[in-house]
């Protein structure tokens, strides 16, 4: 990359440790090394040129205490003071040339104190428990001293005889990782044995009051961690020089420090051409993470993705300020090892480094070395398998997310924070797969949310724009909707893998569910009966339905709702539901709605993404994973979901109009739209029906016709609830038995029709001034339901004055026997139907009393070809309903004699049957029994 090159301690097949030691046993610590080795590697920042300044004849001396966190560079300043006291020449030259590159005049004109010896450690080792045991061993008069210590019986050396050794050789003591030092000290018990940390107070004391008194013979440097350790506040008694490394450039000088001690040529580099390569990169950081930041800033903020190529300032943030702030990090040093290996292993491919291009499923070093820096246990590489599972789902998953190496890798990065700030939003997750080329929003938008769903450990995407990281735990929302996205789950007859839960068909099922509780919700009772077809209904449209739905249980207009989309407009409608109709329904059929989907709708059982919200909510429902609180706490946002689609999905309906059940693919249906939604369909179809469809006078035709021939209700409902034969004029819409009933009601309020219920003729009265008045009057004597409503008479009024008029009741028709054994009954109560005997023909009404006919009676014809129908075998009293079907008798038959037997029941059960029959009916009655046999 514009030929980049890193220095060549970088590039060997093993990488050194970055990590500074002023002393080591094989005499490499950076105290051990020539000046001009150390030098090369240091940049001058504000904190090494203060430590410099400290050492300068122009300033006045003070106890020197570096302080900051591991990997701050503490030790390494300590070796530049170290060169700079034992090479003043060397490192004053080194000032003077970084003071030409920089065009600092402090550093051009840089002078050193010279004239003393530089005694350097790393006293945390605790090579010398007694610390003036290192003065004696460097310091050239050591031995001369220890000699005067010994005879003066002492328990630490006194002051006169330190100031006096350092007289004779003034000195530099520079004592690194002091606060481990003096921390690891202790007393041994009793009064003979070594005090060490009370005489170390006491020498430490003694050692900053000389370096602030009589600079001019000791200067003393030393390093802690923080400002809270007995070890600090020795020194600060005298009121040091601390270098804290907070300087306002800190953060700047830190990055210059880096790029200075991995590479050997970037500051040849030429700006324009750093810009060139990160330019794209520069803008969409001002767009995505500044989007309230004014044009004037821009400038700046480019600047510094400038400053720290090939690194992103991103990537340099996460490393500092949030990964290797973990009590196991070396911060800097491992920074510097890391950074190397990222450069060595995706410099060259890429325009800028970024989080994402630390490849969680890479086989580079720098990953390593970054899981070994911070893992103070087994969790942030357990953290990392995670992420590659993750990787290896959403890769297996076949879904196009083009950047899922780069973008898991990046939030993984983002996720190794010890602290509650860990991850990344998504804009800050878009700019580091950013290269050369910005990436449009939408696509990055969408690439992400497939990521998501496939990603069961991403968390945090329940908040929008929110951060996005990686934990151990599965993301409950993400395991949902990763299980929804996998149909092999969800097929009938799945196959369940080891330790693997499938759910074949339950989908479907929990899809069906939920639309007929949008239709019909649960405090809701409609006047049709809603019906969900299944993704069979063409076939076998029953065999999946409750009982209740079975075509044999329909008391009232049904709305079957229809799954597929039927091509073809209105003709391909007719061609597909007549010759279903005439297939799939043998009674009832005018009382069918079909619901269909929106002309632009997918079939429901078809659409990937309805299946996938249905299956998301199933997960979260009670039914399925709801019992835990985890996933029962989603369930209200999924459903949601599912619901929203399913409520606008259906907008028209369809109603037989003409019906021919010899060539059903002529049959044809009305097709009406509807606006309305949800729970409001069911009642909107009706209301259309009634507007829209239904013709008033049509209806009061049909209903005169059979008031002229003095029929039933009951088979005047029977009729409507089939469609006409062909070439007997359009289907009547069924609105339903009461509705139906009220019509008629209406009707006879007119005056054009009258009612004998219970042997009462009711018609209009003279009185009634209004049609309402006469529907009130007429509802409040004539209104029946079930089978009351059924036995109710029709009439033409005739020469009736109106009014109420009594009537006979209808005597019972003599019965011919004609013996249809039925099963026995095994139940206390006998048969679940009750059986009634036909309704007989109206009766001529005495003189004086006035009927439909005029009070004369009307001759019935002689009968004619007599026949005779019984079952083959004993069967249900339902079924036994169906024999009128099979042999063909018309609902308006007139059954002279109707004989039902049963066998091997109680008395009591008996009783119960005739129980049932309503007391306008009259029969006669004959048992069959053995006296004295079996009870």
């Amino acid at each position: 990359m514009l030929e980049l090159k890193l220095r060549g301690e970088f590039l060997g097949e093993h990488m050194p440790g970055t990590a500074i030691s002023l002393r080591t046993f094989d005499n490499q610590g950076a105290a051990q090394k020539s000046p001009e080795q150390i030098l090369s590697i240091t940049y001058p920042t504000a904190d090494v040129q203060t430590a410099l300044k400290a050492l300068s004849t122009k300033t006045r001396r003070r106890p020197i205490v570096l302080l900051g966190d591991r990997g701050r560079g503490k030790s390494h300043i300590m070796a530049v003071m170290h060169h700079a006291v034992q090479s003043p020449e060397i490192v004053e030259n080194w000032m003077r040339d970084w003071g030409a590159r920089l065009d600092s005049e402090e550093l051009k004109s840089a002078s050193l104190v010279k004239g003393y010896i530089a005694i350097s450690e790393p006293v945390h080792n605790h090579e010398y428990p007694l610390l003036w045991n290192l003065l004696f061993d460097r310091h050239p008069k050591g031995e001369y001293y220890r000699g005067q210590f010994a005879a003066k019986k002492q328990p630490f050396p006194p002051r006169t005889l330190l100031e006096k050794m350092f007289e004779e050789q003034p000195t530099c003591l520079i004592l690194d990782e002091f606060q481990k030092w003096f921390d690891g000290l202790s007393n041994e018990p009793g009064d003979e044995g070594v005090k060490y940390s009370t005489w170390a107070e006491n020498f430490i004391q003694n050692l900053s009051e000389i370096a602030n008194d009589r600079p001019e013979i000791l200067i003393l440097a030393i390093s802690v961690l923080d400002n809270t350790t007995d070890a600090f506040q020795q020194v600060h008694r005298q009121g040091p020089l601390v270098i804290d490394f907070q300087t306002p450039s800190a953060k700047q000088d830190r990055q210059k420090l880096l790029l200075h001690r991995l590479f050997e040529n970037r500051r040849n580099i030429p700006d324009d051409s750093i810009a060139a390569a990160a330019s794209a990169y520069a803008n969409e950081r001002f767009r995505l993470l500044y989007p309230n930041k004014s044009d004037s800033e821009k400038d700046r903020i480019r600047q510094e993705v400038f400053n720290c190529w090939p690194f992103s300032p991103e990537l340099l943030t996460v490393l500092e300020d949030h990964i290797l702030l973990s009590a196991a990090a070396q911060e800097t040093r491992d920074m510097i090892k890391i950074l190397a290996q990222a450069y060595r292993s995706r410099g060259e491919q890429v325009p800028i480094l970024t989080p994402a291009d630390f490849l969680v499923d890479g086989s580079s070093d720098q990953v390593q070395t970054l899981i070994d820096s911070i893992a103070d246990s087994t969790s942030h590489d357990q953290l990392r398998r995670i992420a590659q599972r993750n990787l290896e789902a959403v890769l297996h998953s076949e879904v196009n997310v083009p950047n899922a190496r780069e973008l898991i890798s990046a939030i993984w990065m983002r996720s190794l924070s010890p602290g509650k700030g860990n991850g990344g939003n998504p804009s800050a997750i878009h700019l580091d797969i950013t290269r050369g080329t910005p990436i449009d929003d939408n696509a990055f938008q969408a690439e992400l949310a497939l990521l998501i769903e496939n990603s069961v450990n991403i968390h945090g995407d329940e908040v929008p724009d929110g951060p996005l990281w990686f934990t151990v735990s599965e993301n409950p929302r993400s395991r949902v909707r990763a299980t929804a996205k996998n149909p092999k789950l969800w097929q009938i007859g799945a196959t369940p893998a080891p330790g693997q839960s499938i759910y074949p068909g339950l989908d479907v099922a929990y899809l069906r569910r939920t639309l007929r509780h949008i239709l019909v919700p649960e405090t809701t009772q409609p006047t049709s009966r809603v019906i969900v077809l299944g993704p069979n209904w063409k076939t076998a449209p029953w065999s999946d339905l409750e009982e209740n739905d079975q075509p044999d249980k329909w008391d009232r207009p049904i709305l079957l709702v229809v799954p597929d989309q039927l091509e073809g407009g209105t003709s391909g409608i007719n061609a597909c539901l007549g010759p279903w109709l005439a297939k799939h329904v043998q009674k009832r059929r005018n009382t069918i709605r079909f619901l269909l989907p929106a002309s632009d709708a997918l079939s429901l059982y078809q659409d990937e993404e309805l299946l996938y919200c249905a299956r998301c909510s199933f997960l979260c429902s009670r039914e399925g994973w709801g019992s835990d609180f985890t996933y029962n706490a989603l369930h209200r946002d999924f459903d949601r979901q599912l619901r929203a689609a399913l409520k606008s999905r259906f907008n028209r309906f369809a109603v037989l109009r003409k019906w021919d059940y010899q060539q059903p693919q002529y049959c044809t249906f009305e097709v009406e739209k509807i606006s309305e939604q949800g729970s409001d369909i069911p009642s909107a179809v009706e209301k259309k029906l009634v507007s829209d469809l239904f013709d008033p006078s049509d209806f009061q035709a049909f209903v005169l016709k059979r008031a002229k021939e003095s029929d039933f209700v009951g088979s005047l409902m029977d009729d409507l609830i089939e469609p006409p034969p062909p070439g007997t004029g359009e289907a009547i819409p069924f609105l339903g038995e009461t509705f139906v009933y009220e019509l008629i009601l209406r009707i006879v309020a007119t005056g054009a029709a009258v009612l004998n219920v219970e042997g009462k003729w009711i018609s209009r009265r003279t009185e009634d001034a209004t049609d309402e008045e006469a529907f009130r009057y007429i509802r409040g004597q004539a209104f029946r339901s079930g089978q009351e409503m059924r036995r109710v008479q029709l009439g033409l009024p005739g020469t009736v004055g109106g009014g109420t008029v009594t009537v006979p009741k209808p005597a019972p028709a003599t019965p011919v026997t004609t013996p249809a054994p039925a099963s026995p009954a095994t139940g206390a109560t006998g048969p679940a139907t009750p059986l009634y005997p036909p309704c007989p023909a109206p009766v001529a009404t005495p003189a004086g009393t006035f009927g439909p006919n005029g009070g004369k009676e009307t001759p019935l014809p002689p009968p004619s070809n007599v026949k005779t129908k019984k079952s083959d075998s004993p069967a249900t009293c339902i079924n036994l309903s169906g024999c009128f079907e099979t042999w063909a008798v018309p609902t308006s038959q007139q059954i002279e004699t109707a004989r039902i037997e049963f066998s091997g029941l109680s008395a009591q059960q008996i009783k119960q049957i005739l129980q049932r029959i309503p007391s306008t009916f009259k029969a006669t009655l004959e048992i069959t029994y053995t006296e004295g046999g079996p009870s």
